[in-house]
């Protein structure tokens, strides 16, 4: 079983071929975020792919904002899928289940607006680990980032992750192993960043604080910690750091590798020379960790986004189910049936029509203000409002194509159906 993660900044990342750019990631399930887009305006060709089935959570707030989608392939259909966290947005059957003490921890205006960014998309899984039958349950997220011109955007993200820990850990409880992945949208430790400003201070920051107490900094991990890492402090047992129920894989794996980021700033070719920062996770239960999961790490060298993939591979087989869950796009109605076939007519001309429209760069990904504040926060709130002019959230046209960045990338051998992207401009930094 194998899972990547992705921030592909914009869906037309996989315009022009979304099955092959699947199929490149070589892996079960994949889980998108920022995929900007929204129900009115998800065609056929990007919900329904031949050979996987795709879960799709929307933005409510604003069209070309924010978004998730994980694709399955056939053989690792799941038995369970929810958009969002609360449990608010599910009305079938086949849902996931098990939302905690939600009531306890949120009024009702809280829960509705944290789910109403399109930031969470739930699948669950059966699977074969050691001739036994289990559930995997992966929680795809795409995390605010704090807006230093908007202070109770800070607060809209930390209840995020409030709620985001509070779903893991009851679905945990209830008997499935859980994988939380996606932008998580904080860098965990110093050796995540490519300058940790206020060295002193960097442990403050409250999402660090938050992932100290989500994760458990043990077993392997902590080992070679221990044997690597010139004189790092110690853990004692009453650290919190050491209570959470989940494992960062890739330190787990690569504990002391430096200078294995995933996201950098678009703005200021921060690609070219790594000047970056590792915020794209996947976090997995402890168990899970250690029991099944032989490999993970990181894609660099993918380009098309600001971000680049993450993978995990377990040691554990999928047991698809028989049919997907009623979350699945395929059985949204303008999909359905003859309206399917209506629907690649009109996707056929809108693409004719289109190709005289100027073209445009793609827009810059809309969290370009949380990387700046990542790397100087001093100065996130002078640069911030430039980057507004700078950027758009909108979702371009169908047939709109970049045909120098197709040139490009065809001269340097890379294939446009998957990075088709700006090539004039770097790729970007948190």
């Amino acid at each position: 079983m194998k899972v990547v993660s992705w921030n592909i900044n914009g869906i037309r990342t996989f315009r022009g071929g979304i099955k092959r750019a699947l199929d490149s990631l070589d892996a079960d399930i994949i889980c998108v975020q920022e995929t900007k887009v929204t129900r009115d305006l998800l065609d056929e060709r990007t919900a329904i792919v031949d050979g996987y089935n795709s879960y799709f959570s929307y933005s409510r707030a604003r069209s070309g904002y924010s978004g998730v989608a994980t694709y399955c392939k056939d053989s690792a259909t799941p038995s369970a899928a929810e958009e969002g966290l609360t449990g608010l947005l599910t009305n079938h059957e086949g849902a996931v289940g098990c939302y905690g003490h939600q009531a306890a921890e949120f009024c009702s205006e809280e829960l509705q607006l944290l789910d109403n960014e399109g930031r969470a998309v739930v699948t669950q899984h059966r699977v074969k680990c050691q001739d036994k039958e289990q559930t995997v349950t992966v929680i795809n997220v795409y995390c605010p980032r704090a807006d230093p011109e908007k202070p109770e955007r800070k607060q809209f993200k930390l209840q995020f992750y409030k709620l985001l820990r509070l779903r893991a850990e009851a679905i945990l409880k209830d008997g499935s192993h859980v994988i939380v992945l996606g932008d998580i949208n904080t860098s965990h430790r110093q050796i995540d960043h490519c300058d940790p400003s206020d060295i002193d201070d960097f442990d403050e920051n409250p999402g660090r604080k938050w992932l100290n107490g989500f994760l458990y900094s043990g077993g392997q991990e902590e080992e070679t910690n221990d044997e690597e890492s010139d004189g790092e402090s110690e853990v004692t047992s009453t650290d919190p750091i050491r209570s959470g129920k989940f494992v960062d894989t890739f330190r787990y794996f690569h504990p002391t590798r430096t200078n294995a980021f995933t996201c950098w700033s678009t703005l200021t070719g921060a690609r070219q020379t790594n000047y970056g920062t590792r915020i794209d996770y996947i976090f997995a239960d402890c168990q899970l960790a250690k029991e099944q999961f032989v490999a993970a790490d990181i894609m660099p060298e993918v380009e098309g986004s600001d971000h680049c993939p993450v993978w995990g591979q377990l040691s554990c087989s999928l047991l698809p189910s028989s049919k997907p869950p009623p979350l699945c796009t395929r059985y949204l109605p303008e999909f359905a049936g003859k309206q399917q076939k209506l629907s690649r007519f009109l996707v056929k001309v809108d693409q004719k029509s289109s190709q005289s429209e100027p073209k445009d760069a793609l827009p810059g990904s809309q969290e370009e203000e949380e990387r700046r504040e990542n790397l100087n926060p001093s100065r996130a709130e002078h640069i911030s409002g430039k980057k507004r002019l700078l950027t758009s959230d909108s979702v371009a046209p169908e047939g709109e194509k970049n045909e120098d960045s197709k040139d490009f990338l065809k001269a340097a051998g890379k294939p446009p159906f998957l990075f088709q992207t700006q090539a004039h401009k770097c790729c970007s930094h948190r």
